[in-house]
């Protein structure tokens, strides 16, 4: 954490997710049918190019790439994924490699759509207001100021508990380590980054090592129910 601003860095996020260094190596054998879903659906121009832009160099400082080959959430599409929030909830994908019945994007039912849709509205004018907030406050052009001037201008806003800042503090972190066929977590970066492969349910995982340990060989950790300890799978 940044403790000057009270602020989590990638690095705190990667570190609370559990085990970012052993990951490293498994990242690689993470089996493409376990992340495999459908293709992400463009999001509707609901921000203009400049608003777009904005979003982009803020995302980009809320989890921002701290070394060089890292990357920030607007590397991995944590825009992206707003956009495709702010463009409406008409499906929702609940799939995985083992559950089949929901391998497609499901519609949500009449009434939740009708309550999503009222919150997407919100949502939009709170974006529109604080994306223009943040180019005032910059003098004409947030994503044009070095990062340190961003920087400031983010945490003003987290110090005074601004409702954007809040709504797009939370956005991001969902849009990094949400499924990417909500648009973020390009090529399953976020996920590979702490060995995460997606849903296994009811998946078993033989011949597991080290001994004792529930790490399984695809690099995600094994429900115990699935996996006895130094005796490979159920």
């Amino acid at each position: 954490m940044d403790t000057d601003s009270g602020r989590y860095t990638r690095r705190d996020f990667l570190d609370g997710a559990g085990r970012a260094g052993a990951a490293g190596a498994l990242a690689a054998t993470i089996p493409a049918p376990l992340l495999a879903g459908p293709a992400a659906p463009p999001p509707s121009g609901v921000l203009s190019k400049g608003q777009r832009r904005t979003l982009r160099a803020a995302v980009a400082r809320i989890i921002p790439a701290e070394r060089p080959g890292d990357w920030s959430a607007a590397d991995v599409g944590a825009d992206q994924y707003i956009l495709q929030l702010l463009s409406g909830v008409d499906r929702v994908y609940a799939g995985g490699p083992v559950r089949r019945r929901f391998a497609r994007f499901q519609r949500p039912w009449r009434l939740k759509r009708i309550g999503w849709s009222r919150e997407i509205r919100r949502l939009r004018k709170l974006y529109r207001a604080g994306l223009a907030d943040l180019d005032k406050r910059a003098g004409g052009d947030f994503a044009s100021l070095p990062a340190p001037a961003q920087d400031a201008i983010l945490n003003s806003l987290d110090a005074a508990g601004d409702d954007f800042f809040g709504a797009l503090f939370n956005h991001t972190i969902e849009g990094v380590y949400s499924h990417p066929v909500y648009g973020g977590n390009r090529q399953y970066r976020a996920w590979k980054s702490f060995g995460y492969q997606g849903d296994v349910h009811g998946v078993r995982f033989p011949h597991i090592g080290p001994a004792n340990a529930p790490w399984n060989v695809y690099g995600g950790y094994a429900p115990q129910e699935m996996v006895k300890p130094g005796k490979g799978s159920t």
